[in-house]
């Protein structure tokens, strides 16, 4: 209509009409497409409102028992207004055979949720117990191992201590003896060394230190075990002296030394003075019957050493004389010497170490002196 009456129209401008004026076709196109797009919208609802009541589903029609469970037997509830458990625990509700069976499906469901939760108590104790086994398994093996490095701390502490306690400066338990022996015989200069560590020994003679290499024939020089010996297998007048023995270590020194005498046997003839005065010999002289042996006493013991003649002692014999390491010994508060017509004693009182030594006693006879020797040996 629209169209229809824009035809008839004129254009005041071109007084004319509409169909020959540019303003008239311009309108008479619009008023096409506004109708043109009103149908089209027409259509779409059209379309659109069929589409609908194809998807309306038919009424279907239920029984008085479904309709009531729907309306009566279960209201419609919010959530956050009651709970399932609440509603099946109200008295106040209507009852129906389907609440039961509610009712026994939510016990069920908790049941099964208990013996789940029970299920996993169980195992979760045993997983504890497990974790605690192991804990004291651990624990054990920690305290097992502290134990272990704390006794390998004190054993290295005491054998720390042990070492530093045996730490000792150079000393000699039994020092050299000095010895008196006749040109010829044999010698054995021996003393023992200890410390810690193990001092170094060195022999001296007269100060010099002594070449063993020099007389390989003649000296020998074992040390062993802290024991040191020098054995001189024949002595001569070269070999008398003072031996000195000195022993060095980090921690000191120590020196032990002793004189070494060699008595010649002419020396002893020469300075021998005999007086011969012709008499009628009456009486046999006495000899030495019975002697001393080599003897070993201990420190502190009294030594005893006695001598018997073949027939009593005549005038002239009765100056029996005793010697230790060729020093005369006399009677003293320690020494007693007696002397009977058929027997000599010496006694020595509470020996010691320095009267260790090789004892002589001597007779004299109408062949000049007779002379028996022992070595005695004192043990510490």
């Amino acid at each position: 209509m629209i169209y229809r009456e824009a035809e008839g129209k004129t254009c005041s401008v071109c007084e004319g009409n509409t169909g020959g004026c540019g303003v008239g076709q311009r309108f008479a196109m619009a008023t096409k497409i506004v109708t043109y797009r009103c149908q089209e919208e027409q259509e779409e609802q059209l379309s659109h409102s069929m589409a609908l009541s194809s998807q309306i589903k038919k009424k279907k029609f239920k029984s008085s028992d479904e309709e009531a469970s729907l309306c009566e037997f279960y209201p419609i509830i919010s959530g956050d207004v009651m709970s399932v458990k609440e509603i099946l625990t109200e008295p106040k509700f209507p009852r129906h055979r389907t609440w039961d069976v509610l009712r026994e499906t939510l016990a069920d469901d908790e049941l099964h949720q208990r013996d789940k939760w029970t299920l996993f108590g169980n195992e979760a104790e045993k997983v504890e117990i497990e974790v605690i086994r192991n804990q004291h398994e651990v624990r054990k093996r920690v305290d097992r191992m502290e134990l272990r490095r704390e006794a390998q701390r004190k054993a290295s502490a005491h054998l720390k201590f042990l070492e530093d306690l045996s730490m000792k400066a150079p000393d000699f338990p039994i020092p050299l003896r000095p010895h008196t022996v006749w040109e010829g015989m044999a010698v054995k200069l021996s003393c023992t060394v200890q410390g810690c560590p193990t001092p170094r020994v060195t022999w001296f003679k007269d100060d010099v230190p002594l070449r063993v290499s020099s007389q390989p024939w003649n000296y020998k020089l074992v040390q062993k075990f802290g024991l040191n010996t020098l054995e001189i297998r024949r002595c001569s007048a070269a070999e008398a002296g003072e031996y000195k023995v000195v022993a060095k270590s980090s921690l000191g020194e120590a020196t032990t030394f002793a004189t070494l005498v060699v008595n010649s046997y002419q020396g002893a003839e020469a300075d021998l003075k005999c007086t011969r005065t012709a008499v009628s010999v009456v009486e046999s002289e006495a000899l030495f019957d019975s002697t001393f042996p080599p003897s070993f006493v201990k420190e502190g013991d009294t030594l005893v050493l006695c001598c018997s003649f073949s027939s009593p002692l005549l005038p002239f014999q009765q100056d029996v004389s005793w010697f230790r390491d060729g020093v005369p010994l006399s009677s003293s508060g320690r020494v007693d010497v007696r002397t009977a017509l058929t027997s000599t004693t010496l006694t020595l009182k509470g020996v010691h170490k320095e009267h260790e030594g090789l004892y002589s006693v001597r007779l004299l006879t109408w062949d000049g002196i007779k002379e028996h020797s022992a070595f005695v040996y004192i043990k510490g």
